[in-house]
């Protein structure tokens, strides 16, 4: 009986990105066995009659990924030939299982390549719908593989002296140390998570000595008066900066509430008066009493669906893409924006958040409640207080804080 093997897409598993698992496929006694190669090639870059990825036609891949996968593919296959030759001359029957037992034995620690590794991740984080993850692990596969010169490792490679060497490049690419530690840490979760997934680590952890702490950042608030200056600015003639001023106070008299939540905002989150939603970040539940000034921004854009501005519109485009794209927009306008006025503090969607927080603290509101620094570790301190915090005495500090006359 012939045993047959064959390297081929499995066209019966598309994955989100269009892609399918490249597999080899082995036929013996009329069972069929997939073993599968953790490769993940779209249609149009693999030629089925040559058995071989194509270069030049995924820009996923350089050439010398191209040229390295095809070089470590046709080793798989010699290796399954010769164990078909082996049992063919030694037994007189044998299972396709046999023809690939020894082999898959063999296998197991090798299908950890770095780069590889990070695109199943990317995958699976966009599977379940958090785009931001897989967009961090996006930005950081990037910086790796221009430090890699866009080839890719076993996740072995992976010790102290490639975390400093990989560190030492980000610096000298000109990047900041928290953008550094951005991309050191989220390389250590990846790293733990192929952990998780079945690699054997071997040696010192790697990022026992690493640098994956972000410095903490100055955080600046606008004045008073600087608010004021930014209400009462004309901007009729100048729509786009007119919506992103109107946003930005939006999230300030709404007690500094994060972009993310004002573009992903709906009119059913708004009940007699009060504004419930859940945090993006955090997912803990906030109520807001609509003020006056509120209503008034929520009436001037209103729109025909169900959110409450008019950003997420494209049908053909994911919310968090949506999202992404109308930061980037606004705070560029907000930018400009800050130079008309003569705006010392960078003006982002952020520094609303962190200008209302200052301002509540300056007229009395508890430093446990309110954090003025609003980092990642006073943002957890504020949470856990705001539980606890009367909602009612929030209202007054929120009416104090944000009234500009």
């Amino acid at each position: 009986m012939i045993t047959s093997v064959r390297l081929m897409l499995n066209k019966s598993r598309r994955l989100n990105n269009g892609s399918y698992p490249l597999v080899f496929q082995v036929i013996h006694e009329r069972r069929k066995k997939l073993m599968y190669t953790g490769f993940r090639i779209k249609e149009e870059s693999f030629d089925e009659s040559e058995e071989k990825i194509i270069d030049g036609v995924d820009s996923t891949f350089t050439t010398a990924d191209v040229a390295r996968m095809n070089r470590e593919l046709r080793k798989i296959k010699n290796r399954i030939r010769t164990q078909i030759r082996y049992l063919e001359r030694s037994t007189e029957s044998f299972t396709v299982e046999d023809v690939l037992a020894q082999y898959i034995r063999k296998k197991v620690r090798q299908q950890f390549y770095l780069l590889r590794y990070i695109d199943t991740q990317i995958d699976r984080k966009k599977t379940l719908k958090k785009e931001g993850t897989a967009a961090a692990y996006r930005s950081t596969r990037l910086s790796l593989a221009k430090f890699l010169n866009g080839s890719d490792v076993r996740m072995s490679a992976i010790d102290l002296r490639f975390i400093r060497q990989y560190e030492d490049f980000l610096y000298n690419s000109g990047v900041t140390g928290n953008t550094v530690s951005y991309y050191l840490r989220n390389l250590r979760t990846l790293y733990n998570q192929a952990i998780t997934d079945g690699y054997h680590p071997h040696g010192e952890y790697p990022f026992a000595k690493a640098q994956t702490r972000s410095a903490k950042t100055v955080k600046r608030a606008l004045t008073r008066k600087d608010l004021q200056a930014l209400a009462n600015l004309g901007l009729e003639e100048m729509p786009e900066l007119k919506f992103a001023r109107d946003l930005y106070l939006f999230s300030f008299y709404a007690q500094g509430m994060a972009f993310v939540d004002i573009v992903l905002l709906k009119k059913s989150d708004i009940c007699n008066g009060v504004l419930t939603y859940s945090r993006h970040k955090s997912k803990q539940l906030i109520r807001i009493t609509v003020t006056p000034q509120m209503q008034e921004l929520m009436d001037k854009y209103e729109t025909e669906g169900e959110y409450v501005f008019p950003i997420i519109s494209e049908k053909s485009l994911s919310e968090y893409k949506q999202y992404r794209l109308s930061l980037g927009r606004i705070n560029r306008y907000l930018k400009k924006i800050a130079v008309m006025i003569d705006i010392a503090v960078p003006l982002t969607t952020y520094t609303a958040r962190h200008t209302w927080a200052t301002l509540a603290r300056d007229y009395g509101a508890p430093v446990s409640v309110i954090s003025a620094g609003l980092g990642h570790t006073s943002e957890e301190m504020t949470r856990i207080y705001l539980k606890e915090f009367d909602v009612s005495q929030l209202d007054k500090v929120n009416s104090l804080v944000t009234n500009l006359s």
